[in-house]
């Protein structure tokens, strides 16, 4: 009998865990979805000039793996867009992810996010929402990103040419219009 309780526990605890909402499964649901714009990109597509960079830069900038866009245009209705929107609250809510910088204004809210540590940095989230624009997550993965690496790669942001983002940002623009 205690054998029984002991395995009832054990039981509940596992599916209280896997319970979570995870941002992963979040992306990979909602990027087959054609409500949705999305994009993964690798830093090594994205940087076409990481030669140009400083050893400082293109370290800072190789620790980032991956990165992960997706946008709901305000145009799918307001109905599926709060929705949305109070999916992704609950999931940037969970104590693995630690708050940057917050903003809420009337009509607009953004955070930036961290999960890791201050030394070893897993992933850095920007969730960003206007009322008249819709939403717009977007993720980095990496190993071993240290705050100072985020530092360096949001001060770079003149010296990047993001080729690939050009195309991602024609895509946006036709789809706004």
């Amino acid at each position: 009998m205690k054998s029984f309780i002991i395995g009832i526990v054990a039981l509940s605890t596992l599916l209280a865990c896997n319970s979570n909402p995870s941002l992963q499964k979040y992306l990979v649901e909602k990027e087959s979805n054609p409500e949705f714009i999305s994009a993964s990109l690798s830093m090594d597509l994205l940087v076409q000039n990481l030669d140009s960079l400083s050893v400082e830069e293109k370290e800072s900038i190789q620790k980032i793996e991956k990165i992960n866009v997706l946008a709901l245009l305000k145009d799918k209705g307001e109905f599926v867009l709060e929705e949305e929107r109070t999916a992704l609250r609950t999931i940037l809510n969970q104590t693995e992810y630690k708050s940057l910088i917050n903003f809420n204004g009337a009509d607009r809210e953004a955070k930036f996010l961290y999960s890791g540590n201050e030394e070893d940095i897993r992933e850095v989230v920007f969730f960003g929402y206007d009322v008249k624009m819709g939403m717009l997550l977007l993720r980095m993965r990496g190993s071993n990103i240290e705050p100072n690496d985020i530092f360096k790669i949001t001060q770079m942001g003149d010296k990047l040419n993001l080729g690939a983002i050009s195309g991602f940002e024609d895509l946006m623009e036709d789809s706004m219009q």
